[in-house]
């Protein structure tokens, strides 16, 4: 259908019923308020779809000018715009889907011209009512008017240059005020280009003049260094992308930082009032309510999230099999805010949804994870691990704070005192470590979980003048621990009664009450 035919259908429509017309004007207003402050975001999401790379405003008196470099208007897209809800566009494969964005502009236009490609048409309610006197009101985007010479010949001067720029698409907007121009401005937030598509460079030239651009590098197939340069003001990004799911990490001075909760929102390519639970931004194909600030949790959303929870943990499995300081704050800052243990009682919301999908996703290498107990310290843990050929991780991943709990969540268990002394390597232990284990073997003996044999008794772990023997040795060579040592043990959770309690039942007699020297008895 050609423009002529389109707009004939359209009032006929109109003049037939204009009952449905006042309504459809209603539902207009309706969508214009919805989409408060995030009609130019929409505008630049519909440039995005349609291949722009380029992105201008320009305010000039009453008249706003909105243009960009995409694929020029066809028929399908002009019956789109002027039908509600009715949209050529794939979800998925676009930003935009639902076809009523457009809709959102009228809140601060009296009058809407169209420049495309052959396209020169005016969406005017002044015009629209003069054919349809009979309707109450009329919406302004519905019946397309041929724009008038006069109006041409006076945009001219703007319209002329940009077309010379290599701008294909433009739009102007009459009767705007200054007022609602800055609103829009105002909520403009920078980083609702990071999840573009096409576009790299924004100009906006109202009372002051905005440039945005952004620069991109590839690293892999699934990961993009990102800069926003506004106005000389910097931001860096690190992106992950896998199945239309991204996680975007803060970088600043090239090192990634952990946003804060109330900042580390989720984006259904535009920002939305939710919040990840984690400290990055996540961008999906989720639904949103009209205003595009409120995740609705259908179908879609739900396993676009469980893409995201599969994303996460994908990052973190990779990130933690090596250890560097980069590695350290990309899990950082994908540890979550809340213990995962207490989101499970917290009513639908996103960050609950994202945790319980990574504790779907059953991960292999969580559930292998044996954790360092509290008791041991973690450097002595991991060495023991590495050389008994376990599956380990690098001890300062566990100081994250938050990790245990997250480990802990997706099925790392706390490893069992006797069974790491079948694995026991005292060679690798250090002073620090060879006390800890003495304190559980102690505390064993004392509530008869373990028994004062050869097998307890030969582990070597008592230090003399730096070196390390068992019980066994002490009692046979007549040796005195070392004082120092003796600290450890008291230190690490021994009193002087339980030390007096083992020895005597291992036949061993303390020579004075503070613990210094020991003689051995046959």
């Amino acid at each position: 259908m050609n423009i002529i035919e389109l707009r004939r259908s359209l009032l006929n429509e109109a003049q037939s019923s204009p009952n449905l017309l006042s309504d459809l004007a209603g539902l207009e207003s309706y969508i214009a308020e919805s989409y408060n402050n995030r009609s130019f975001i929409e505008l630049l999401q519909n440039a995005d779809d349609a291949g722009a790379t380029k992105f201008k405003i320009i305010k000039n008196g009453d008249f706003l000018f909105i243009a960009n470099n995409g694929r020029i208007f066809n028929e399908q897209d002009l019956e789109s715009l002027c039908r509600s809800a009715s949209s050529n566009k794939v979800r998925g494969e676009t930003i935009g889907y639902r076809g009523i964005g457009f809709k959102s502009v009228v809140g601060f236009a009296k009058e809407i011209h169209i420049l495309s490609g052959d396209y020169e048409i005016t969406f005017s309610k002044e015009r629209t009512k003069s054919e349809i006197p009979n309707a109450t009101r009329v919406p302004l985007i519905r019946v397309p008017h041929s724009l008038y010479n006069e109006t041409k010949e006076l945009l001219s001067p703007i319209t002329n240059n940009l077309l010379n720029e290599n701008f294909t698409t433009i739009f102007v907007f009459s009767g705007v005020t200054a007022q609602e121009i800055h609103l829009e401005f105002d909520s403009f937030d920078t980083t609702s280009l990071m999840f573009l598509r096409n576009i790299s460079k924004t100009e906006f030239y109202t009372s002051e003049i905005r440039q945005t651009k952004i620069s991109k590098e590839k690293v892999s197939d699934s990961e993009i260094k990102l800069i926003i340069n506004n106005d000389g003001n910097y931001s860096e990004w690190q992106l992950y992308t896998s199945n239309n799911c991204t996680i975007a990490y803060s970088l600043k001075d090239g090192k990634i930082q952990k946003m804060s909760d109330t900042k580390s929102l989720v984006y259904a390519f535009l920002p939305t009032v939710n919040i990840s639970g984690l400290g990055v931004l996540i961008n999906g194909d989720f639904s949103t309510d009209p205003s595009r600030k409120h995740i609705i949790f259908d179908d879609r959303s739900n396993e676009t999230i469980k893409h995201c929870s599969s994303l996460i943990l994908n990052i973190i499995e990779e990130k933690i099999a090596n250890y560097n300081s980069e590695n350290y704050d990309i899990i950082n800052a994908l540890i979550p805010f809340s213990d995962p243990r207490i989101l499970q009682f917290k009513k639908t919301s996103f960050d609950k949804l994202l945790i319980e999908g990574l504790k779907n996703e059953n991960s292999k290498i969580f559930y292998k994870l044996r954790l360092c107990p509290n008791w041991l310290n973690a450097s002595d843990y991991t060495n023991l691990l590495k050389k008994n050929g376990k599956f380990s991780i690098n001890g300062k991943y566990l100081s994250i704070d938050g990790f245990v709990s997250l480990a802990k969540f997706l099925g790392a268990k706390e490893d069992n005192f006797l069974e790491m002394l079948k694995f026991l390597d005292t060679s690798l232990l250090s002073t620090l470590g060879c006390a800890q284990f003495v304190v559980q073997i102690f505390k064993g003996v004392i509530s008869g979980s373990l028994k004062p044999d050869n097998t307890i008794l030969g582990h070597k772990l008592f230090i003399v003048k730096e070196h390390k023997y068992s019980l066994t040795d002490l009692k046979a060579n007549e040796l005195k621990i070392d004082e120092n040592f003796i600290s450890l043990m008291v230190e690490n959770g021994l009193t002087e009664f339980e030390i007096k309690t083992v020895f005597k039942q291992c036949k061993i007699q303390v020579v004075n009450a503070t613990l210094l020297f020991f003689k051995f008895l046959f």
